[in-house]
């Protein structure tokens, strides 16, 4: 349930959940401002997009930067002439590291990208929206490692995506009386392209099989489609009753009664 000629901007997309979002909404009839750091490969989302008929911008963005995050939200709804939709998803890791090897210097990029970078584009995109009169509709992408940290991934990660939990749920307060949707999707381990072991830090392709044996109820990795298929229904009509909610899309990760029997040896 979307309205055809409506637009989006949908950051970190030139892969992943980022780019599988923008091609979901596009063949939906949504406009897309692509965003992402890569310059080649948000361009190159774009011209996907544009090779199904539906119009297009990629927009090289840093979004810890507002000054940058303001000039693309105006250069999208001057290029596309609205902005309804907003997915926050640009995000970096900083790797693994204990605590006490933990700089400051990976502190603070981790959480300008992750938490600022999201805020910057959601009051960017709200001033928009509130101007159009006509409501509209957020999604911030968080991560399992917000709800109950992670052994993967240093503890900046997990702070920053635990900021974007309550990000979401102060602005879906604050921009409701406007008829701006904001909530979030959780996600679990996601083959993002880079590898289904490119963000365990080292773990071997094996060590990754036995983890989503173990921990995974479904018993394996998310596909990007997964989530991004979650992303056009808390973005569409059909949840609009929906806000500040968080979303949990792990396979069944989370759950308590995790399979705990001795697998055997890979």
């Amino acid at each position: 349930m979307m309205q055809k000629g409506k637009v989006a901007i949908v950051t970190g997309a030139a892969r992943g959940i980022g780019k599988a979002t923008a091609l979901a909404l596009a063949r939906r009839g949504i406009g897309v401002g692509v965003v992402d750091i890569q310059a080649e490969g948000g361009e190159a989302t774009a011209e996907e997009i544009r090779a199904l008929g539906v119009p297009s911008l990629a927009v090289p963005t840093d979004v810890a930067d507002s000054g940058q995050v303001d000039a693309m939200v105006e250069q999208v709804k001057a290029r596309l002439g609205r902005i309804d939709m907003l997915v926050n998803n640009a995000y970096i890791s900083g790797g693994y590291a204990p605590v006490p090897e933990t700089s400051d210097e990976v502190w603070n990029q981790v959480l300008a990208v992750n938490l600022s970078g999201y805020f910057y584009c959601a009051r960017a995109a709200a001033r928009v929206m509130m101007g159009q009169g006509e409501g509209g509709a957020i999604v911030n992408i968080s991560s399992g490692a917000g709800l109950r940290g992670s052994i993967s991934a240093g503890v900046q990660y997990s702070a920053s995506k635990a900021g974007i939990i309550g990000l979401t749920k102060g602005l879906a307060a604050d921009l409701a009386p406007y008829g701006i949707r904001v909530n979030c999707i959780a996600p679990g381990l996601i083959d993002t392209g880079l590898g289904a072991a490119g963000r365990w830090s080292g773990w071997t392709r094996a060590e990754v099989e036995r983890y989503e044996k173990k921990e995974i109820a479904l018993g394996r990795v998310g596909r990007p489609e997964e989530i991004a298929e979650v992303v056009v229904f808390l973005l569409s009509e059909a949840a609009s009753y929906m806000t500040g909610e968080v979303v949990v899309v792990d396979g069944g990760a989370s759950l308590a009664h995790k399979r705990k029997k001795e697998l055997p040896p890979t």
